[in-house]
This record gives C-alpha cells, sequence and structure tokens, in this order.
C-alpha cells in the first residue's frame, strides 16, 4: 500500500527514479543527497516543534498547590495557681480591696486601708481609720458604745458598769444594788436584773443605749423609766 504520509512523501521524492542514470547528469547526485537532508531537517524540526508545544503547554498549565490558609486560633492563657515552674500564678484580690490609685470614696465614706468603709458603724474603724471596737461592742456614730463606765440618775445616784463580751455587770456607788444581765444590739440593749441586797429582792428590767453612748433609758418591772447620764472623764 502507497504512504502518504509526508515521510512516505519525502521518502519517494528523494528516492532515484528506476533506470535513471544520475551519474550523466551533473550535479544530480548533489541534488538528491540535497533532497535527502531536507528530509532528515523536516523530521528533525517536527520533532523540535512538538517538544516546543509541549512544553508551552505544561508552562501555561497551573500544577501549584493552591496556598493554604491556616485558620486564626485563639488560646487562652490559663492562670495556674500550683507550683509548676514558669507557669502563670495568680493571687486572689478581696472585692472590697482598691489596688489602684487613690479612690475618690462616695459621701459618708472614709478611705481605710484601701477601702472605702463608713466609720460611723464599721466596728473595725469606728469614728476613724483604725479604731477597732472591743469584742460585742457596735460602733454607732462613730463611736464603740460600751456598757462599761460611770453613770447617773436623775437624782444623783451614781451606778459603775463593766461589760466583757455580752456580759454586763455592775453596783451602785454604795454597793447596795447588783446589777447582772446582757447586752446585744445596735444600739445596744441590756437585759437584767436588779437585786437589793439588803432585802434580797430583784427586779427585771430593759434599758436602751442612745445611739451616741452617751445615754440610756429603761426602767424595772413595774418601776418608772429613768434616763441614765454617762459621767465624762
Amino acid at each position: 500500500m502507497e504512504n502518504h504520509s509526508p515521510a512516505g512523501y519525502l521518502e519517494k521524492i528523494s528516492s532515484p527514479i528506476p533506470g535513471f542514470r544520475t551519474d550523466l547528469i551533473p550535479g544530480a547526485a548533489s541534488s538528491i543527497m540535497t533532497m535527502s537532508n531536507v528530509k532528515n531537517l523536516i523530521s528533525h524540526t517536527l520533532v523540535v516543534g512538538l517538544l516546543f508545544v509541549l512544553i508551552f503547554v505544561s508552562g501555561c498549565t497551573d500544577t501549584s498547590e493552591p496556598p493554604i490558609t491556616t485558620a486564626a486560633t485563639q488560646t487562652s492563657v490559663v492562670p495556674v495557681t500550683s507550683g509548676t515552674p514558669d507557669a502563670s500564678v495568680t493571687k486572689k484580690i478581696p472585692a472590697t480591696t482598691i489596688t489602684s490609685g487613690n479612690p475618690d470614696c462616695s459621701s459618708g465614706q472614709t478611705l481605710c486601708d484601701g477601702s472605702c468603709i463608713d466609720t460611723q458603724n464599721n466596728s473595725k474603724h469606728c469614728g476613724k481609720c483604725g479604731n477597732e471596737c472591743n469584742e460585742s461592742e457596735p460602733c454607732s456614730e462613730g463611736t464603740c458604745l460600751s456598757w462599761t463606765g460611770s453613770w447617773i440618775d436623775p437624782v444623783g445616784w451614781e451606778y459603775e458598769l463593766t461589760q466583757a463580751g455580752t456580759l454586763v455587770n455592775g453596783t451602785d456607788y454604795y454597793k447596795k444594788i447588783i446589777i447582772s444581765g446582757t447586752t446585744s444590739g445596735n444600739p445596744p440593749r441590756f437585759t437584767g436584773t436588779w437585786t437589793w441586797q439588803k432585802s434580797g429582792k430583784s427586779f427585771y428590767g430593759t434599758f436602751d443605749m442612745a445611739p451616741d453612748g452617751k445615754s440610756f433609758t429603761g426602767g424595772l418591772l413595774g418601776k418608772q423609766s429613768l434616763t441614765y447620764t454617762r459621767e465624762e472623764d
């Protein structure tokens, strides 16, 4: 079968014609050799062209991988209170403690130990910072209220009272009356008995101290209510 491909055509035109003597024609042999060279040149050109096409196609094709986007991650540092080396250590600060600057306390409050305090009723800072009341002594109007002290009734009779915790004891100036009872509340209320040593009779009574601690008012059961005034030092 006849080959109609470009290679077959080149082979056909480069083959000597049967019965044709190329030696009788000057330059014929060189012409035939030239046509053979042309065949080789075209073959090489086709190969080179094919390689060029392959390189061009591969160059236009994006074989690179798409960029990888790393999602932003949010991390949080968890304070560690253990003894682990290089670990964050937190210190709990009481809510009432103010650690930054000098805060402006609201009206009626005083800055004590970094906290705003109402010194009118705070038993740790009563009346001023650092003035601490004794046990069971409430702070009222900036004064530690205690039953301890000397008290005088309206007729000038004097009584001496002492307070230890919630217990209150005392006697009159002439030691004819024994007083004993307990205190509670703010302002404090004394509840107890007054006993006359000569007769042995006891009377139950309730007495309320004034908010400023300068007096108390009350009476024994069945007796008239009286006001007793604290004797100033």
